[in-house]
Parts: C-alpha cells; sequence; structure tokens
C-alpha cells in the first residue's frame, strides 16, 4: 500500500472544504460581527463548562519572561490567558470582527500586552517569539509545511491544536467510500503526519473527551452528512441513510453518533 503524500492531501482537503466568499458572506444569514459575536459566546460558554486541557499544558509551560505568538486568535480565548501568564503576546488575527472583540475581552481584563497584527499569518510580519501557538486557524492554509516552517523561524516551542476524528467514526466510513479516503477535512493525523515528513517528531496532547453529535431524526444525519462531505448532488444519500440507520444509536428521542469533536495538540522544540 502506498503512502498518501500528506502534505498534498492536506492541500487537497483544504481545498474542498473551503466555501467560496459570497457564501462565507451570506451563507448563515448573519452578518461578520453577529458571526463573531456568537463565536465569544460559544468559547465562554464551554470555558465554564469543563476544564480546558490544552490550555492548562501550554499555561504550565511558560514563564513570566515569555513572549508568546497566538497565530488566528479569534476573540482571545487562548490569547487573554496567555497575557497573564506571560510577558506579552502577539495576537494574529485577520477579521476585524473578531479582533475587536478580543480588544474589548482584553481591556475588560485590564491587560495591555497584548498586541494584535490584522492579518493572516502568510503576510504577517513579527518579530522572534518564545513560543507559537495557533489552535484551529490552520485550515485555510493550503500549505501546512510553509505554515510550520514559519512557525518554526519565528519560535523555538510551538503548539498546534487539530480536530480529531473518530478512529471508528461513521464519517470515516462515508469518506473512503465516497471520496477515496477517509478523510472529509483537514485534521489531526494529516497534520501529525506532514510534520513527520518534515522531520517534526511532535508529542501529542489529546482532548480526554469527545463531544458527540446527535440529529433528532435520521433525515437531520443525513444533511450532517452531506454537508461534511460538501455533496451538492443526491446520488449516494441511499447508501449514506443505510450507514447512519446501521451505525448511530438511537436513545432518548434521538439519533447519537460515534463522531464528534475532540481536539488534539502536537508540540515540539525546535533544534538549534
Amino acid at each position: 500500500m502506498t503512502e498518501p503524500n500528506w502534505a498534498e492531501l492536506w492541500r487537497e482537503l483544504t481545498l474542498r472544504v473551503r466555501r467560496p466568499e459570497k457564501e462565507c458572506r451570506n451563507g448563515s444569514g448573519r452578518t461578520p460581527e453577529e458571526r463573531a459575536a456568537r463565536f465569544d459566546a460559544a468559547v465562554k460558554r464551554k470555558g465554564t463548562e469543563r476544564p480546558d486541557t490544552l490550555l492548562d499544558f501550554v499555561l504550565a509551560k511558560l514563564r513570566p519572561e515569555n513572549t508568546v505568538l497566538d497565530i488566528g486568535a479569534g476573540t482571545g480565548h487562548f490569547a487573554i490567558p496567555f497575557a497573564r501568564a506571560a510577558r506579552s503576546v502577539t495576537a494574529v488575527e485577520p477579521s476585524p470582527d473578531m479582533a475587536a472583540l478580543l480588544r474589548k475581552n482584553a481591556a475588560a481584563e485590564g491587560l495591555t500586552n497584548i498586541r494584535l497584527v490584522d492579518c493572516g499569518w502568510e503576510d504577517a510580519q513579527v518579530q522572534p517569539h518564545d513560543v507559537a501557538f495557533c489552535s484551529h486557524a490552520m485550515y485555510s492554509s493550503l500549505d501546512l509545511v510553509e505554515f510550520v516552517r514559519k512557525m518554526e523561524s519565528t519560535a523555538r516551542v510551538c503548539f498546534l491544536v487539530m480536530r480529531m476524528p473518530a478512529h471508528d467514526g461513521v464519517m470515516r466510513q462515508l469518506s473512503a467510500r465516497i471520496l477515496g479516503q477517509p478523510y472529509d477535512s483537514p485534521n489531526f493525523w494529516v497534520g501529525y503526519n506532514a510534520l513527520y515528513n518534515m522531520g517534526i517528531y511532535a508529542d501529542v496532547v489529546m482532548e480526554p473527551f469527545m463531544r458527540c453529535w446527535s440529529d433528532e431524526n435520521l433525515e437531520e444525519a443525513l444533511k450532517r452528512a452531506r454537508r461534511h462531505l460538501r455533496l451538492e448532488d443526491t446520488s449516494h444519500d441511499d447508501w449514506i441513510r443505510q450507514t447512519l440507520a446501521r451505525r448511530l444509536t438511537y436513545k432518548d428521542g434521538r439519533y447519537h453518533w460515534p463522531d464528534g469533536m475532540r481536539s488534539a495538540m502536537m508540540w515540539w522544540q525546535r533544534s538549534l
């Protein structure tokens, strides 16, 4: 069996899941400001529901004299606690609405040591830092190798957080048959192997739980599957329905998936 070209697979998956600019603006019916506010509220709510294993791990590694680079900082879920623990934080965030909420959240905490860089990572010009961190902001990058090499050129210690698909997931089964490989989007397994082929032997910290999906009925589950697979036609619907009926568990009035959301974090120290 031939091993995939992991960097090229990352590129192919990224191209598949990229939404047209018009769809990004109008697909949800919400303005960018409204989407940023919903994102901020969801992150804050999640932070009160359970410990953040990955955040706690990074915080334990930081020292008061450290400078931290947060790539794709969003509204500050990581940047704000980093700023409490470190000397300074550079937050790279291309969305003006996300950046505005980050500023508001930082001000509410009385923090003045966060510097915002309002562009994407590919275009960002930053000074050397002690630590570079990125959580789920690399999926829009076609060239993961270049993305990571730029992180390494900026900091000696690097952290990358990516989504971890279920090993026995329904989406894995559907993707393998419909797409010809088991991944419906860029994720940890593709990223880890791409880094391995770069000569990066990263340690891994895993969230201890998965937030599994559930749907009210099989038709809603079918819509979810088609959305993840980016299917524009219905030619696979019958087989998908059969698979969902066989694989999903019906309990308490809902259909429960083995799939869901879990994050895994790779981290490594660049060799001098």
